[in-house]
């Protein structure tokens, strides 16, 4: 098994406070796969991190993924980011060591979204749009 190692995903998530997975939609018809993430950093705010065309997903409780997270925490990239791409030694690397796994022949990438309770996993051939969530209602 590779070594396992992260790159922080540069995005427009200013500051991650208690980051969360607050939700999953999978849309077939458009090949997209929408994580709905909450960070409280300066202020309550709601992003869309959207991946089109994943090749495949898998969402885990914090608790199954300690290997993830003593890597993550021995390299200072946690708790300042919560947003990865995993360069070696994830899911990607482990599917593709068990064999008959065309995912990583076809270059694909992982990704690790981070949460305080659950975090998910993407393979993916693109980084994610994140979009902000403007929740404010006009008065």
């Amino acid at each position: 098994m590779k070594e396992m190692s992260f790159q922080v995903l540069q995005t427009a998530i200013a500051t991650f406070v208690n980051p969360v997975v607050a939700g999953l939609d999978y849309r077939i018809k458009t090949r997209e796969l929408i994580i709905y993430y909450h960070s409280n950093g300066d202020e309550d705010v709601d992003y869309h991190i959207v991946f089109k065309n994943p090749r495949g997903f898998k969402l885990l409780d914090e608790g199954d993924m300690i290997n993830y997270w003593e890597v993550l925490w021995k390299m200072k990239l946690l708790p300042v980011n919560a947003l990865f791409e995993v360069q070696s030694g994830g899911w990607l690397d482990m599917e593709d060591d068990a064999g008959g796994f065309t995912s990583k022949i076809l270059d694909c990438q992982e990704f690790l979204i981070t949460g305080q309770d659950d975090c998910v996993s993407v393979l993916s051939f693109d980084v994610p749009t994140i979009k902000r969530i403007d929740n404010r209602k006009n008065s």
